[in-house]
């Protein structure tokens, strides 16, 4: 009996140290294979840095090109290998870019700590998570660096006929918008109160010309018609062009030639509809595709000048703040090739 108790206390104490040598091993097991997690979870915020900081570039519309780099000695396994220097061009801020960048991060990383530090005009970016350097990266702005990106020009073709909350909304954007108006001796006033605010006009010849002061009909003299030019041009002397809607009578008349031409003698060339991009769409995607198409087109004119409804310059305005970002302009009429060339 003695020996049967004393097996099956052999057989418990051998049954235990087999229990503690495998709590032993696997406790080593998780601790071996903590590091390797922790490291994981470090490269991925080096992943997410760098991701944000070349998306921000790219809206920006930093080139490749303008993009060098070279390796650094690590401090930590998990900090930058790298080093950036990006070239960017003078008007842009770097302190924009550093506030998007760090905009983004953000949302993804705590315990980040953004640093900036100007050298001789240009800025250096440094980005640490818990302390350990996760992005190196110098601002060079240069005067000679442009971005080659289109000029865009908006006219409301429908501004003079919205309701008083829109027309001031439009009269209080901060792009240099211009308006279509239809020469009327009503809408002097209204065209004048305009330049306060830093917005131009277009006058539109077209079938729906009612000041008999300012007619232009087929049966009229010529004496008749350079009267009407004349009160057209004296009662609207800040408009930057004069545009004709090839669907109106004046234009499949016989006396358009003169018309034309008595414009062209007083320095004023008249542009068909068909010279503009009418920005229209029979939803909202056709309307976006229409606009990033023509924004983006570098054939031809590098200058897009757009008519549009107040309600669809609304929808695109958000998009039209990207293009900005990217290095497009946004320019008045008055500063068109339109307004340059009167041959």
């Amino acid at each position: 009996m003695t020996s049967q108790k004393q097996k099956i206390i052999t057989f418990l104490l051998i049954f235990a140290v087999i229990l503690l040598i495998v709590d032993i091993a696997i406790d080593k097991i998780q601790q071996s294979e903590l590091p390797e997690k922790s490291f994981t979870l470090k490269e991925v915020s080096v992943v997410k840095i760098d991701s944000a900081f070349f998306k921000v570039l790219g809206d920006y519309g930093i080139e490749s090109g303008w993009i060098s780099k070279k390796k650094v000695k690590q401090v930590y396994d998990d900090s930058t290998k790298v080093e950036y220097s990006i070239k960017i061009p003078a008007d842009i801020p770097a302190p924009l870019i550093i506030r998007d960048i760090n905009k983004i991060i953000e949302k993804d990383i705590t315990g980040f700590v953004s640093e900036e530090k100007r050298i001789n005009g240009s800025t250096e970016i440094r980005i640490y998570v818990n302390e350990i350097l996760k992005l190196k990266a110098t601002l060079l702005p240069v005067k000679t660096l442009i971005r080659k990106r289109n000029s865009l020009a908006f006219i409301i073709s429908d501004a003079l006929d919205l309701g008083s909350g829109n027309f001031n909304k439009f009269l209080g954007f901060t792009q240099p918008l211009a308006c279509m108006i239809v020469p009327d001796k009503s809408l002097m006033l209204q065209a004048d109160t305009l330049k306060k605010y830093r917005k131009e006009y277009v006058l539109l010849l077209n079938n729906e010309i009612n000041d008999s002061k300012m007619k232009l009909k087929q049966e009229y003299p010529k004496e008749l018609l350079r009267g009407s030019i004349k009160n057209i041009l004296s009662s609207f002397r800040d408009s930057k062009i004069v545009a004709v809607d090839e669907k109106s009578a004046l234009y499949i008349s016989p006396i358009y030639n003169f018309v034309r031409d008595d414009f062209k003698r007083q320095g004023i060339k008249l542009f068909p509809l068909k010279e503009f991009i009418q920005l229209e769409g029979a939803d909202e995607s056709e309307l976006f595709s229409k606009f990033k198409f023509y924004a983006n087109d570098t054939t031809g004119m590098r200058q897009k000048i757009f008519i549009c409804s107040f309600n669809n310059f609304e929808k695109i305005i958000m998009e039209l703040e990207q293009y900005k970002k990217k290095g497009h302009k946004i320019i008045a009429l008055s500063e068109s090739y339109m307004t340059q060339n009167t041959n």
